[in-house]
């Protein structure tokens, strides 16, 4: 017994190595793609990133410092070619031209799954980490995420409905719609026929009376007190804590937030239900 207890330890702390070595096999990652842009900065040392897309530098997508003297691309293969990347990274759409060239001169190019609900968002998370190895960040957005996901879908529902810029509101098809359903809320929009994208006026939401009202963007793009101003029954939102935001990176990377989205969604149905 006691020898088979000492061989499962150095199994273990074998299998352990070959782990963390994986984990720090490449030393010089570039990435073609702004969401991969933003898990690299989020998860992975800034000395093992050679090279981002120049939208990581604007403010409105940057979610995770940019390192000093890191290589801004555009997508062109002849921009990589002189950083020497040991691994580059491309998403299943943008920047395939370049991903083909770079692979015809013997580079390494991974494409990583974009992800369009939950169940690709986990095969996402689950692709980047059989490329990079065991990084304990992304593990810990994988974990936290397969945890919630594994709740049952509470029974006491509340309504919400989502209004971002120029009126657009999201449907059935859609990942925000499925982080709704998930957390216990019934979608208006959805049970209005809206299978992706819709609009909805002021006058609707009005009518519509959703327990939660749920904006993209922050308070900048809404100007809530004009609106309150234009409509006082949305000061009974504000007033209330009936209103919850939407991160920015859900709309361009939602691998980020998604977990945290879900979480704190269904918090405030719980809140909600309470004082019902």
């Amino acid at each position: 017994m006691a020898e088979n207890t000492e061989k499962m330890k150095q199994i273990l702390l074998l299998t352990s190595l070959l782990l963390s070595a994986s984990a720090t096999a490449y030393e010089r990652i570039a990435s073609l793609n702004l969401c991969l842009d933003q898990m690299l900065l989020s998860w992975v040392p800034a000395e093992k990133i050679a090279s981002v897309t120049w939208l990581s530098a604007d403010d409105h997508y940057r979610s995770a410092p940019l390192p000093e003297n890191i290589h801004l691309n555009r997508g062109r293969a002849e921009e990589l070619v002189p950083l020497a990347p040991d691994l580059i990274l491309v998403g299943e759409f943008g920047a395939q031209r370049a991903a083909r060239r770079l692979r015809d001169l013997g580079m390494k190019v991974v494409s990583i799954p974009d992800a369009y609900s939950l169940k690709q968002l986990q095969e996402q998370l689950a692709a980047l980490e059989n490329v990079l190895g065991p990084l304990p960040p992304l593990q810990k957005q994988q974990r936290q995420l397969q945890e919630l996901l594994a709740r049952p879908v509470p029974e006491s529902e509340a309504s919400a409905l989502i209004l971002s810029a120029n009126n657009i509101t999201y449907g059935r098809g859609m990942l925000e719609h499925q982080l709704l359903a998930r957390a216990g809320f019934a979608n208006l929009a959805a049970e209005r026929g809206v299978e992706q994208l819709g609009r909805v006026s002021l006058e609707e939401v009005i009518a519509l009376q959703p327990d939660l009202l749920v904006l993209y963007g922050g308070e900048s793009d809404f100007a809530l007190a004009h609106l309150a101003f234009r409509h006082p029954v949305l000061k009974s939102y504000i007033d209330g804590h009936r209103l919850y935001t939407l991160p920015a990176e859900l709309g361009f990377c939602p691998a980020l937030v998604a977990a945290d989205v879900l979480k704190q969604l269904t918090e405030k149905r719980k809140k909600l239900v309470a004082q019902q």
